[in-house]
């Protein structure tokens, strides 16, 4: 299963310039949310971590979110800000049906962006089973201008 690139918010841009959204922080997560709240996770306007749709049930703290380990922001040899993080994994405490997205954002405050997981259908769980995200080299960068 191949997931779609990272979307980023738009409102996020702004956020992240006007320093309202703070990826330093620690408060980072990671939320899985299913298929049929595809309205509330692709709109580009979003702004809220806890508006971009519903959860799904996963076992765990925050039952549908994660805190993703190994957080950075670094400046490539090109001169561009990434952010990138470790494989993030959920373990399912029951039989799911319909995981779609993941949502990255700022627990109790800014939605960052998401990802479709699957390009076909709906991703399927049984209890004990694990999904695992694993980003690619970047969440997403950030490049212009030069010095």
């Amino acid at each position: 299963m191949a997931a779609s690139a990272w979307k980023i918010y738009s409102e996020a841009k702004k956020y992240l310039v006007q320093a309202e959204l703070d990826l330093d922080a620690g408060g980072i997560r990671v939320k899985l949310v299913n298929g049929t709240s595809a309205a509330k996770v692709s709109d580009f306007s979003r702004s809220t971590f806890a508006s971009c749709g519903g959860p799904v049930a996963v076992s765990g703290a925050g039952n549908n979110t994660r805190t993703p380990a190994n957080l950075s922001i670094r400046l490539s040899s090109t001169s561009i800000l990434v952010l990138d993080f470790d494989n993030v994994i959920f373990t399912a405490s029951g039989a799911l049906n319909s995981i779609l997205y993941a949502v990255i954002g700022v627990s109790g405050g800014k939605c960052l962006g998401w990802t479709k997981l699957t390009s076909s259908g709906v991703i399927t769980l049984t209890a004990g089973s694990t999904l695992t995200i694993t980003p690619n080299a970047a969440v997403f960068s950030l490049r212009g201008g030069s010095t």
